[in-house]
């Protein structure tokens, strides 16, 4: 791949083009699923591919290909150049400056992953099904997965940028219900992700997910109120990330379509929250010692105690606002470098969970949200999922047919609780986090 990888830069070069860059990953996953409450399948996959990206007198040209050989990359960088000769001239086209001394993040490849084969993970994948139908027999597994992978991704341009890394992650996910007596509770997802094989536990995820579903059986319709909304890390990653991510991204905020986009240094929350952008934090999914574009990931504060500190930027969008980039150019082969949060990161609160339902006078606790977001100005509403009716500091029962709407920028203002407790879902570390004066309408 490395190669490859150098070659298709010679050969974008000899054909013309004034910057060129190839980025290539190649990946080995084993993956096993389970399907109403039994393993079905397991699968083994090995894939390879590579993009490049060409500049010729300000215009971009890309071409992605899965066939990796000297000729197709050869036909690859023709392509290229031929969508750049057909494209618009653009001035803040360009690759970043040579980064040859990335440092290497340590905690994202496990040797282990080199014999973790498929057998490995029907083993894993069977433990998970086993403790959540273990939980309680009323649990229903709908469908699970297990996945295993280990990769390299390798980047280089003509500014002279050489770069390569592996990495390994796990991931894995459940979902289903609880049945009773003809009643059924909530459907309800759980995950969990690890880049080493000691960090895996698919045992919490699967007690999470029982427990969750156990506890939407029953449900009780209640009148319509105004109060206190208590989301998950999983509802807050449904209702509440795609919001402040998109109104983050400095392309958004380019196209005047951020919410944020004339409030760098003003107040966007109460001063509980600090939200943080961080792709060398190995807990995430998304660590990785550089990004899409070859830029030396790095920890950015996006909001400090409630006021906008800054927005994320690749090379292109950095140009064109006559800042440097923060290191968040996204995407995979398939693609040219975008704007792209990578670890997105809540910082956690002074109060454990217990507390912040403790103070709460009348509200519901979301487990999931279904239902629609717009990200751009942060209307939202849809159906409860879970919830669980609080009154006077005490969960009182599940809740049935809720439906809930408002305002995300709304709700920051009145966030009044953000838990010790946090959890990983893919690339986001989020906690609890309790908002005020919420609509709440029961069926």
């Amino acid at each position: 791949m490395q190669d490859l990888v150098a070659y298709a830069i010679k050969e974008a070069e000899a054909q013309g083009a004034d910057e060129a860059e190839a980025y290539g990953a190649s990946t080995a996953e084993s993956e096993v699923f389970v399907e109403n409450n039994d393993i079905k399948q397991a699968k083994t996959q090995q894939l390879a591919s590579m993009g490049i990206r060409v500049i010729l007198n300000g215009s971009l040209g890309f071409y992605s290909m899965n066939r990796l050989t000297k000729d197709s990359i050869k036909n690859a960088v023709s392509m290229a150049i031929k969508i750049a000769r057909a494209s618009p001239k653009d001035r803040y086209n360009s690759l970043p400056g040579s980064s040859k001394k990335v440092p290497t993040l340590r905690g994202v490849y496990d040797k282990a992953a080199e014999s973790f084969g498929a057998s490995d993970a029907a083993v894993i994948a069977a433990e998970m099904l086993e403790s959540a139908k273990s939980y309680d027999s009323r649990v229903s597994v709908d469908g699970a997965n297990f996945s295993a992978a280990r990769g390299t991704h390798i980047l280089a341009n003509s500014r002279g940028t050489k770069l390569a890394e592996k990495l390994s992650t796990f991931s894995w996910t459940i979902m289903g219900m609880a049945i009773e007596n003809g009643d059924v509770s909530s459907f309800d997802f759980q995950s969990g992700v690890s880049h080493s094989v000691k960090g895996i536990d698919v045992r919490e995820t699967a007690r999470e997910f029982a427990e969750t579903v156990i506890g939407s059986l029953g449900p009780r319709k209640i009148e319509s109120f105004r109060g206190e909304m208590l989301l998950t890390p999983s509802a807050a990653n449904e209702l509440v990330q795609e919001v402040i991510s998109h109104s983050i991204n400095s392309d958004a905020v380019q196209k005047k379509s951020s919410h944020f986009a004339q409030k760098l240094g003003k107040k966007v929350s109460t001063e509980l929250l600090t939200i943080e952008d961080d792709g060398t934090n190995i807990e995430g999914l998304a660590a990785s010692s550089f990004d899409r574009e070859g830029v030396a990931h790095r920890r950015n504060i996006v909001i400090e105690k409630g006021v906008l500190k800054r927005f994320l930027y690749n090379t292109y969008t950095a140009r064109k606002a006559g800042v440097r980039t923060t290191g968040n150019a996204g995407g995979s082969t398939g693609s040219p470098p975008s704007v792209s949060t990578s670890n997105f990161i809540v910082k956690e609160g002074k109060s454990n969970l217990h507390t912040l339902v403790s103070e709460m006078k009348k509200g519901i606790l979301v487990s999931r949200f279904s239902g629609n977001v717009n990200p751009i100005n942060g209307d939202f509403s849809g159906v409860v999922k879970g919830g669980k009716l609080v009154e006077g500091g005490t969960i009182r029962s599940a809740v049935k047919e809720v439906m809930v709407a408002g305002n995300v920028f709304e709700a920051l203002k009145n966030l009044s609780g953000i838990s010790k407790e946090r959890k990983v879902i893919f690339d986001s570390i989020l906690p609890y986090m309790r908002f005020d004066n919420i609509s709440f309408t029961g069926g």
